[in-house]
């Protein structure tokens, strides 16, 4: 009989026995097994013993828990209630911050984050050498070398004629000067074999060429080449700050390397010199003007 359903344990028909009763193995036998598998149901006090169902508290608590170290140990309410994440934190709804929550990794939050406060959110901050090896569209830093806010974004690369490889090492040709530098990264897609996929740091080979170091070795040279996106960071903000923090200065490049197109109903203004880079084209749609000063 063991255990009822609310754990109780009832001893098996013929118990308790009464004085003078003789012993028999019918009973006896039965009752001893009865007792054994309760126990064997029962949790040991020296941990030993794994649960074979959900554990129901009855709205008790646990106390006394230890600080939870490996990826299967509970945690106590004092690492909740002060977190530090060592991994991927997922969040799929709204986050609401209200204390202090240290992150010491790669933090993806699929809904909305809430920040309530009249404080400020420090944003990562570094020299132009110390950007992501691989930055996310989107990103955005503080660049100590610039002084300047800045923010990872793409924009579309040259036709591609050909994508070849020497194992590993891709080699991407265009059908114009593609106008890049070493270092910088791109993102190629829609390319068959699907090795010559994904984002990479080139090396120039001359104005029409650059190689890629692929994860895999494809079989044999491209037979789609698809398409790519130049990643580059941009300076947020309106104007260069002084040490005063007046937005007095706007400042721009001096070479257009990339096409561009200036958005409908909108103007622009540059200050010269200024070079436009061969294959590059600047568009000015009807309506709207381009100052160069």
């Amino acid at each position: 009989m063991s255990r009822n359903g609310s754990g109780v344990y009832t001893l098996p028909a013929g118990n308790p026995v009464v004085s003078q009763t003789i012993i028999s193995s019918t009973w006896a036998n039965n009752t001893m097994n009865d007792l054994a598998s309760a126990m064997t149901d029962s949790v040991a006090a020296d941990g030993q013993t794994p649960m074979t169902g959900p554990l129901n508290m009855n709205s008790n608590k646990i106390t006394n828990l230890a600080t939870g170290t490996n990826s299967n140990d509970g945690i106590n309410y004092a690492q909740f209630n002060t977190p530090t994440f060592g991994g991927a934190v997922v969040c799929s709804s709204t986050l609401t911050v209200t204390g202090a929550t240290v992150l010491s990794s790669d933090t993806t939050i699929g809904g909305n984050l809430a920040v309530n406060g009249t404080g400020q959110i420090k944003l990562p901050n570094g020299t132009t050498a110390q950007r992501s090896a691989t930055p996310a569209l989107g990103s955005v830093r503080y660049n100590t070398t610039l002084q300047a806010f800045e923010g990872y974004t793409t924009y579309n690369g040259q036709t591609i004629s050909s994508i070849t490889n020497v194992t590993t090492t891709a080699t991407l040709t265009t059908a114009a000067n593609h106008n890049l530098t070493s270092g910088t990264f791109v993102t190629v897609s829609g390319a068959v074999p699907a090795a010559y996929n994904g984002t990479f740091s080139i090396t120039v080979v001359d104005a029409t060429s650059f190689t890629y170091t692929m994860l895999t070795t494809p079989a044999g040279s491209a037979s789609t080449v698809g398409s790519y996106k130049v990643g580059v960071w941009g300076q947020l903000g309106g104007g260069a700050t002084g040490n005063g923090g007046d937005q007095v200065f706007v400042e721009n490049s001096q070479v257009v390397t990339a096409s561009y197109e200036i958005p409908v109903g909108r103007n622009a203004s540059t200050v010269s010199p200024i070079t436009i880079n061969g294959g590059v084209v600047v568009t000015v749609p009807s309506g709207s003007r381009w100052v160069v000063l």
